[in-house]
């Protein structure tokens, strides 16, 4: 992504000078952001000081440039209609010196190296003239002397850093040894994220030694172990369900630590698109298992392709496919499930044991549909805004027959249970297909806003799907439209991706807040979403060797973040 143009810098506006004080403080000693990691990051002294270690640093922290920053400060306000405190913001670092000596577009940032278990912290600050930033320090409450050829030591908030010239570049760190050795040129280093990423943080697992990689997965199981005891007075099956996933967790941390390549943080702007977007990417070592899982992810095509659509309010799909351990802890979880549900849904005359027994069935295929290892699966909201909407999705299962005469059953056994005003099987028909209606009790006025009404509970099961909607009147129309298009053939240039959610706030507001405030941050948020450009999208896509999860923010976001900053200092805080 181009880096964004540089602000222009008059004087303060006198109406904004005080209120911009504070902010202006921060904002203008950022360029000083990679001394101050150095001087109170990894300050335990059970750690100690090394030496640097000659490889990668296991994490190294990127800013792309300082008014790459600048530029994101000047998005945010212009897309609140605020431009002109973007115009404040640069005119305030005349108050020292404009950052002189500093090179604004390049990148800086903060090196972690691990010698043994041992963390060592340089951070690389560009420059333009050491004499110029050294003067341009000591505006703040930081002293600087020279300490020899191309070194200094800078004395800040009562500590001492010890900074050499390599380059156009300053690097730093708390110990006066870790700036010895000859660093990578930062600008072919850091290339690859600045290319991406306004700001990032990587972590590089592939620069760990099998002995260091051991020791922090035996840190981290003892510490998850302990967590996995059973609590007093917590319910066995509650217990159980905790430790399956807790066990999942540890086999993941397992697989990451030995197979894991990078673990990739990262945010960015685009002042064109007016958008903001959150990414983390994690890559595997090439020709490992974990690589080739990333792989299967890729392939695995959804039964509902025809559904996607993200101008509905909201829309969730995920088609795949599951890891050992999550396929291990799911099974884990649907057998203590079971077991519960034969306590508290059966009768003592029962045969528990028969294999037509229903629940038995039941768990049967949702225990077969799991260890075939490919969730695929779809929920929407649906409606036009303010509503009402209904909630309409599915789920691909194996063995629908046994499913549909297993569910038959079990609905049945809720009737007349707590929570349940009424069950009808066989409300309606779909080309076939039975469709059965749940009536809870005790409906909320949230509820009944969102669905405009007191909503039912609509399941259906045809040839390969466990279909559902939640809502009032016309949620089973909306559930024979979904069945209808997930029927029609799915195109083969549809992209398949493994994972996506579009939620646009602006349907959401008028439920949010019934009372439709114009005040406040309601106030604000009501603003922001109604001028449209309010979705928030969550995908994951893979990538080489790996998988990219992508939070992306459409201009609302960013418009509403820059009227709650602009009232902030409206209000002179």
């Amino acid at each position: 992504m181009d880096g964004s143009p540089l602000l222009p810098r008059p004087r303060p506006m006198a109406r904004h000078a005080q209120m911009t004080r504070a902010p202006i403080r921060k904002s203008a000693f950022l360029f000083t952001l990679a001394l101050s990691l150095a001087s109170v990051s990894f300050r335990s002294p059970a750690w100690g000081q090394g030496a640097v270690d000659s490889k990668a640093p296991l994490l190294i922290v990127n800013v792309a440039s300082f008014d790459r920053l600048l530029g994101q400060v000047a998005t945010t306000f212009e897309a609140a209609g605020r431009p002109e405190l973007a115009e404040t913001v640069g005119g305030q670092l005349s108050r020292v010196n404009d950052l002189k000596g500093l090179n604004r577009n390049q990148s800086m940032g903060v090196m972690v190296y691990l010698t043994g278990f041992s963390p060592t912290t340089v951070a690389y600050v560009p420059v333009k003239n050491i004499d110029d930033l050294l003067k341009t320090i000591e505006i703040g409450p930081v002293s600087a002397q020279k300490s020899g050829d191309g070194r200094y030591e800078i004395q800040a908030r009562g500590r001492t850093l010890y900074a050499k010239m390599q380059g156009n570049f300053a690097f730093v760190s708390n110990d006066s040894t870790a700036i010895d050795q000859e660093f990578p040129d930062p600008v072919q280093t850091a290339k690859r994220f600045s290319a991406s990423y306004d700001v990032s943080a990587a972590i590089s697992l592939k620069s760990l030694e099998p002995a260091t990689r051991q020791l922090f997965y035996n840190i981290f199981k003892a510490q998850a172990e302990n967590g996995l005891q059973r609590r007093d007075n917590e319910p066995e099956a509650a217990w159980e369900m905790r430790k399956a996933e807790g066990e999942r967790t540890l086999a993941v941390m397992e697989i990451l630590l030995n197979q894991g390549d990078e673990i990739l943080l990262g945010w960015t702007m685009s002042p064109v698109e007016k958008v903001a977007a959150l990414e983390v990417v994690i890559t595997a070592s090439q020709g490992s298992e974990y690589a080739a899982y990333f792989a299967e992810i890729k392939g695995a095509r959804s039964r509902f392709g025809n559904l996607l659509n993200s101008s509905n309010p909201m829309s969730m799909a995920m088609s795949w496919k599951l890891d050992k351990p999550s396929r291990k802890s799911m099974r884990t979880m649907l057998g203590v499930a079971q077991k519960e549900l034969f306590k508290r849904m059966t009768t003592e005359n029962e045969n528990i044991d028969a294999e037509d027994h229903p629940i038995r069935q039941l768990f049967s295929v949702l225990d077969s549909t799991v260890a075939e290892g490919h969730a695929d699966l779809i929920a929407q909201m649906v409606g036009t805004a303010p509503g009402p909407y209904s909630l309409v999705g599915g789920m691909k299962m194996q063995d629908s027959g046994t499913l549909s005469n297993a569910m038959v059953d079990m609905l049945g056994r809720l009737k007349g249970r707590p929570g349940i005003a009424d069950v009808v099987l066989n409300s309606s028909t779909h080309k076939g297909v039975n469709i059965h209606r749940i009536e809870p009790a005790g409906q909320g006025s949230g509820r009944e806003r969102l669905f405009g009404g007191p909503p039912s509970i609509y399941l259906a099961v045809d040839d390969s799907v466990l279909w559902f909607a939640v809502g009032a009147d016309k949620a089973a129309g909306e559930l024979r439209r979904a069945m209808d298009k997930a029927a029609e053939p799915v195109s083969e240039t549809r992209v398949a991706i493994p994972m996506q959610m579009v939620m646009n706030f602006a349907s959401f507001t008028d439920i949010i807040d019934p009372q439709q405030r114009t005040e406040g941050f309601a106030g604000m948020a009501r603003k922001a979403f109604g001028k449209g450009g309010d979705a928030l999208r969550m995908e994951v896509l893979p990538v080489t060797d790996g998988m990219r999860f992508r939070i992306q923010f459409d201009e609302a976001f960013l418009r509403l973040a820059g009227s709650a900053a602009a009232s902030r200092m409206d209000r002179g805080n």
